[in-house]
């Protein structure tokens, strides 16, 4: 049964981080983490939503959530099925919108915005499936992983046919690597052991704990 986008609910959510300046840096001297926070609503028997966010740093979030607010008629009775069978086309006609295009294209708030809705898709999209998003991208076939991919940039250091080429070459390999990955994990980091505005003192304290965990 298809699933059919009847609401999209923008929110504004901020950290007071620029208290104790987590987060700070040389550009960034005093920054509230922060997100435009996105609940895609569907007529989903099972209830389901997709959620997504895009990361700002405290002043301007309003911004986002109004642009994501102008995007919510090109979204409303939209069909999943409709967007992920062409996500390239899908993308294209949110960043290329006639009127909307003028805040972008594909920069800045405009950008960011669409972020947050393009994350509640693949959110929405991996809960129909019953699977992680991870799971759901590496379960993709060469050609509709590629059909997600707007070329309109990159056809210069990238083309179409050459990314199929590249994931056909692959794709015998793809169990073994992503067994490799469900064994030993993916390799992260963490930021949270030093900022600029942290003293000596509170780097050498957040290191130890960090290195005894």
């Amino acid at each position: 049964m298809p699933i059919t986008i009847t609401d999209v609910v923008p929110r504004d959510i901020r950290f007071p981080t620029s208290k104790h300046l987590d987060g700070s840096d040389a550009m960034n001297v005093d920054p509230d983490y922060s997100a435009a926070y996105v609940v895609l609503k569907t007529d989903s028997p099972r209830g389901l939503e997709g959620y997504g966010l895009t990361f700002t740093c405290g002043r301007g979030t309003e911004v986002c959530v109004a642009m994501i607010r102008a995007l919510k008629p090109l979204l409303v009775g939209k069909t999943l099925e409709s967007i992920t069978k062409d996500m390239g086309a899908f993308w294209r006609r949110l960043t290329q919108d006639s009127q909307l295009r003028w805040l972008g294209p594909e920069k800045g708030v405009a950008h960011l915005s669409l972020a947050a809705v393009i994350n509640a898709i693949w959110d929405l999209w991996a809960r129909s499936e019953n699977k992680p998003v991870w799971k759901l991208a590496a379960d993709l076939t060469p050609e509709q992983f590629v059909s997600l991919i707007d070329f309109h940039y990159i056809t210069d250091a990238l083309t179409p046919d050459e990314a199929l080429a590249i994931l056909r070459k692959n794709a015998p390999t793809k169990a073994a690597r992503e067994a490799e990955m469900r064994r030993d994990g993916f390799p992260a980091y963490t930021t949270s052991a030093g900022w600029l505005g942290y003293d000596d003192a509170k780097i050498r304290r957040l290191c130890k704990e960090g290195l005894a965990q």
